[in-house]
């Protein structure tokens, strides 16, 4: 019955990303600690959060490359909010590592519940006067960005999730991107923090891939 959860959460995290830039994590985390005996134990939570930090990888990469093709990125409006993420990520993994199990499994399943409630309420986040595609960043901007970078890159590491639907609500409410700029630009962002993430977990922690 395990393996089933695990297909039903690949195939969950497959789908929300391509079609709306969602993390792995969104799908894969709450079911793998939730429903999965496996990450039942004292480092369950974490484990699953390096996991879904690796499979966010390869699947944000055929995302990007998809949304690449259609010239549905763009980084003059990301790029800052890239560099605050990648500097936090280490950062959030390790304190996640720190505060343990509980916590950490506990403050997962309220920010997936918290972010699935808002969609639900306001599914869409795009702005009346959307910014131009490559228009360079007012002061406004520089600032939404590196504030909501510092704190997304924070919580990629922390929470394990990639951070695509924050991004994506920071790029359309908040930079002006239209959707589906915002979702290549969040897409492509998340295959580098996904990376770095995952690998500061499996650093501080390598029994992730060394357990049996």
């Amino acid at each position: 019955m395990e393996y089933f959860w695990y297909i039903l959460a690949a195939a969950g995290a497959g789908i929300g990303t391509g079609l709306a830039g969602l993390s792995a994590a969104t799908v894969m985390v709450p079911i793998l600690i939730v429903l999965c005996p496996s990450f039942s134990g004292e480092t369950g939570a974490y484990q699953a959060t390096a996991i879904a930090l690796a499979s966010d990888i390869l699947g944000s990469a055929v995302t990007t490359y998809t949304y690449a093709k259609h010239k549905n990125i763009d980084l003059k409006r990301g790029w800052i909010m890239l560099v605050c993420i990648l500097a936090m990520c280490t950062v959030g993994s390790y304190v996640a590592f720190i505060v343990g199990n509980v916590v950490l499994g506990g403050f997962t399943l309220f920010l997936t519940f918290f972010i699935g409630i808002r969609f639900l309420v306001k599914p869409d986040t795009s702005r009346k006067d959307q910014a131009a595609k490559g228009e360079k960043l007012d002061l406004k901007g520089i600032i939404i960005s590196l504030f909501f970078g510092l704190t997304i890159g924070f919580g990629t590491g922390f929470v394990g999730t990639g951070g695509g639907m924050m991004m994506l609500v920071v790029f359309t409410a908040f930079l002006g991107m239209e959707l589906k700029t915002a979702v290549g630009t969040s897409t492509f962002i998340m295959t580098f923090t996904a990376l770095i993430a995952s690998v500061s977990h499996i650093l501080i922690h390598p029994a992730i891939v060394l357990e049996k």
